[in-house]
């Protein structure tokens, strides 16, 4: 049994419920390099949070929220769904990874649709599906946002600055 450790989150395998076999099925794994699927994240011993799987390639990872009903997903909030996707940003941070996403996958939904800020697609479409990353470093995240600030108001010598600080930030981190 494999355990993976991203303090201070422990990464285990769980039984496979039967109801993901079309799940499996239609999963693009042609980008990723690896898949676990039905992995429960564990902070201190308890379990916090279940993925249905985690697919990573070399700079990026995706979490995926499976539910084969729309009744299911009617049963999930967008508050956990936020938590979902906050938990996956601090696994891959914690693992290493600059990019993550978060997805949720719907059987019997018809469009692709947004649930507390993350995509929501139907299970016919997960074949195609390009993972929408984000970025795992927060402090990258605001800085985006501060050159977008200074940028707007015209200060395109502060926004020159701070460029030169993102990419010394971004080399170091490589």
């Amino acid at each position: 049994m494999i355990e993976l450790s991203s303090d201070p989150y422990v990464l285990k395998p769980r039984e496979a419920p039967i109801t993901e076999v079309d799940f499996r099925l239609h999963l693009n794994i042609n980008w990723c390099r690896g898949v676990l699927f039905n992995v429960v994240a564990q902070r201190n011993g308890m379990a916090i949070v279940e993925y249905d799987a985690i697919l990573w390639s070399d700079d990026s990872v995706m979490f995926a929220e499976y539910k084969d009903s729309k009744a299911a997903y009617k049963g999930l909030s967008t508050r956990r769904t936020q938590q979902m996707g906050g938990y996956a940003k601090n696994i891959a941070r914690g693992l290493g990874y600059r990019k993550y996403a978060f997805v949720v996958v719907v059987k019997g939904l018809e469009e692709t649709t947004a649930k507390g800020g993350y995509d929501v697609i139907p299970l016919h479409l997960l074949g195609n599906y390009q993972p929408n990353f984000a970025s795992t470093i927060t402090e990258l995240d605001y800085m985006e946002k501060m050159v977008a600030r200074f940028a707007r108001e015209g200060r395109d010598d502060v926004v020159a600055e701070l460029e030169k600080l993102k990419a010394i930030i971004e080399m170091e981190l490589s």
